[in-house]
């Protein structure tokens, strides 16, 4: 059973004002009540006086320009004395934890942000991120959240400005009645912060809070924290974090979407996943990535949906993989042209007795090429191939393949830890021959 949202309390009816001058509809439809001596006069005086009033009141005044009083910080004298002992405990913090001594500079930054945010008031917490802007300004690092439809409450979060590798505090802010509370919580990566609240409809935790970070390691391992407020509001409770039942397994993105427009946001996360053991790439080449779905019951955020993120890296590593498994049939799904499947078979395209026996190298000069070069250490020998694809009905299929003339020199063809020219961009080669014209095409 679920608690039925909050919704404003409807409007009273005013009655009428008590007097001997009321006069029920009933009687005022029986009776005629004369006026008294003088009435005609007197309303007639009310009139002139009424249409003159309404006469100034409509008249054009001078324009004048609104004042905008600016926000300014209360007691920024101790505000700077507070971010300096901060800064200085931050450096004295050891390892990367921030419990014990550790916690009290990420305290005192949170503090901070509780004197700010109750100055601006329950009404203009939506400038909350103007609080950011300040205590980054004073040598800081933090970030700070506010969800638009429920803009009561704010997180802002504290990470150690001397060392990218300690954990971050999460600092949940709302007000119950008069009273501004503040709730820490241990983030393990605390980078580029994504928070949603939403109204669960459970009596006894009547709202949720989804918090999504990465680490600040260059691999940006995705996070996923779950929070629920106690129905008297006083604290939020921990469902869900990282190695208890909030994990995302693998660097990527994530975000709070609303999918079936229930008000409710499901989490949807692009991670990258591993390869097929055959295969390997280089750096700066696509790589497959995982499309995760998770949806909220009661016990939390849970796996609804994951998925091959459809792409012509992916299309193609499935058809070795068929080819391996002996399943021609569903390879041939694959092919623009099915009877090509015979030429993968002849060359070993699935032969499983050596590992990474698939290296891609290179691609179309694209973010999303729809070309790629492979590299095939065969039973035969080495072979490259220039493999082409397209869209049909909706799904990726291989078009066609070729095998290039050239050979590539040894830059081109460096080990898969050569780094690229530039970053998400593979390094420049030359044009990929043209694929070859279709059987039975002109």
């Amino acid at each position: 059973m679920t608690a039925d949202r909050p919704r404003p309390a409807p409007a009273r009816a005013v009655p009428p004002p008590p007097g001997p001058r009321s006069v029920s509809p009933s009687a005022a439809a029986t009776k005629t009540v004369p006026p008294p001596r003088g009435a005609t006069r007197a309303r007639r005086d009310w009139a002139a006086c009424a249409l003159l009033l309404a006469l100034l009141i409509l008249r054009p005044a001078a324009a004048h320009a609104q004042v905008i009083k600016p926000w300014v910080p209360p007691s920024s004298d101790s505000l700077v004395i507070w971010a300096s002992e901060a800064k200085v405990r931050f450096k004295e913090n050891h390892g990367d934890t921030v419990g014990g001594p550790n916690f009290r500079a990420y305290e005192l930054v949170g503090l901070m942000g509780r004197r700010l945010l109750r100055s601006l008031g329950r009404t203009n917490l939506l400038q909350a991120h103007a609080v950011g802007a300040i205590i980054d300004s004073l040598g800081l690092d933090v970030d700070v959240q506010v969800d638009p439809h429920f803009p009561q409450f704010v997180m802002m979060v504290v990470r150690n400005p001397y060392q990218l590798s300690a954990y971050a505090v999460g600092f949940i802010y709302w007000f119950r009645e008069d009273d501004f509370r503040m709730q820490g919580a241990m983030l393990y990566g605390g980078s580029r912060p994504s928070m949603r609240v939403w109204w669960t409809g459970y009596q006894d935790q009547p709202y949720s809070m989804g918090v999504i970070d990465h680490d600040r390691s260059p691999e940006g391992r995705v996070r996923m924290t779950l929070f629920r407020l106690a129905p008297a509001a006083y604290a939020w409770d921990i469902l869900q974090f990282p190695y208890q039942g909030g994990e995302l397994a693998g660097s990527g993105e994530a975000a709070w979407v609303d999918i079936n427009g229930d008000e409710r946001p499901e989490l949807v996360a692009w991670l990258r996943a591993s390869n097929d053991t055959l295969f390997d790439a280089c750096k700066s080449c696509p790589f497959i990535i995982h499309e995760q779905t998770y949806t909220e019951s009661r016990d939390g955020l849970q796996l609804h949906d994951m998925r091959v993120l459809p792409s012509p890296y992916a299309t193609f590593t499935l058809f070795v993989r068929l080819l391996g498994e002996g399943n021609r049939a569903a390879a041939v799904r694959l092919l623009r042209d099915p009877a090509r499947v015979t030429e993968a078979v002849t060359a070993a395209w699935g032969d499983r007795r050596r590992a990474k026996a698939w290296l891609l190298e290179y691609g179309e000069e694209e973010r999303w090429p729809r070309w790629l070069e492979f590299l095939h250490h065969g039973v035969k020998g080495d072979q490259r191939y220039v493999v082409h694809f397209e869209l049909k009905e909706g799904r990726w299929i291989i078009s066609d393949w070729v095998t290039p003339h050239h050979t590539g020199g040894p830059a081109a063809r460096d080990s898969v830890t050569a780094a690229p020219k530039r970053a998400g961009t593979p390094a420049r080669r030359s044009p990929a021959p043209k694929p070859a014209t279709p059987r039975g095409k002109p």
